[in-house]
């Protein structure tokens, strides 16, 4: 083969990629929310476009307004869905478009995007790096929760050896008691961590999760970061943009026709906040090799 044809062969398979993503064309919807949380659908937006490599649209959804009827004014566009109305609204109807969904913290099977729950590898590193000397971690969920791979998650954990424990919740006043009554037997070795989405943790629970872990010294960390102004010892939550690079990504490789898995991968681009009262209290130096880690310290107060 000449070198010439050679150029011209893969001048050729760049340009059939090129063609075919201008082709399809990308839409993001998002529900119309209030600040500050809009501006995180439109940051995770400003990504996808980075990820994509063009131009999106954007449709905000208003209250009342059906994501299908939206989309259904454009054609041929892959649609990448933001958040759970949006998402609920278009899964399992008869679309003309490619279906990639974000920014929710549930797992759906069958359908191609990403959730907001951390790999169990994003957590635990940060987690090591903090406290090494944990060994369990202990998470309060419902029958049959979707928010993680219980069994994936499992092993992922025994191979950093740690030991990842599921207690079941049917509801808040069921959650409450399994949270007292495991706290009793917490200790250094130990860890709760607080899923995204979580609707069993609230303020007073909370209040009650943080008193325990202060007076036994096991570790409290969440998905939400505002939980570390209050005293968990940190939080792991999404890089919204680079969430968006990652769907954009997705899309990207859905239309020049790559092979793809229909399902959700987890976050591996996270922040982490630490509040650097609750490290003194438990003995942890923020070193200069820890902070390496650590996006936002809140100061002790």
């Amino acid at each position: 083969m000449t070198a010439r044809l050679s150029i011209a062969l893969v001048c050729a398979s760049l340009w059939c990629a090129l063609a075919s993503a201008e082709t399809s064309p990308l839409v993001v919807v998002y529900p119309e929310v209030r600040q500050p949380f809009a501006q995180v659908y439109q940051t995770i937006a400003d990504g996808a476009e980075q990820g994509y490599g063009s131009p999106v649209h954007r449709l905000e959804l208003a209250n009342g307004l059906n994501s299908v009827d939206l989309i259904d004014s454009y054609e041929n566009e892959i649609v990448i869905a933001l958040g759970g109305r949006p998402v609920k609204q278009l899964l399992g109807k008869q679309l003309n478009h490619p279906l990639i969904v974000g920014a929710i913290s549930v797992r759906i099977e069958g359908v191609l995007g990403l959730t907001m729950v951390p790999a169990p590898e994003a957590i635990v590193q940060r987690l090591q790096v903090l406290v090494p000397s944990v060994k369990n971690i202990y998470v309060v969920d419902r029958p049959k929760g979707n928010v993680i791979n219980v069994a994936a998650a499992k092993v992922a954990l025994e191979k950093l050896g740690l030991n990842l424990v599921i207690k079941q919740a049917a509801d808040i006043r069921d959650a409450a008691n399994v949270y007292r009554e495991l706290v009793e037997n917490l200790d250094a070795d130990d860890s709760v961590w607080i899923l995204p989405g979580d609707r069993f943790v609230n303020n007073a629970l909370l209040s009650m999760l943080l008193e325990a872990s202060w007076k036994s010294d096991f570790v409290v960390f969440s998905s939400n970061p505002t939980h570390v102004k209050r005293g968990a010892l940190f939080s792991v939550y999404p890089d919204n943009f680079k969430m968006g690079i990652r769907l954009g990504e997705i899309a990207l490789g859905r239309a020049q026709g790559n092979e793809q898995a229909a399902a959700m991968e987890p976050l591996t681009n996270v922040f982490v906040t630490v509040n650097e009262r609750t490290s003194n209290h438990l003995g942890i130096t923020l070193t200069d090799d820890k902070m390496h880690y650590i996006d936002l310290v809140l100061p002790a107060r």
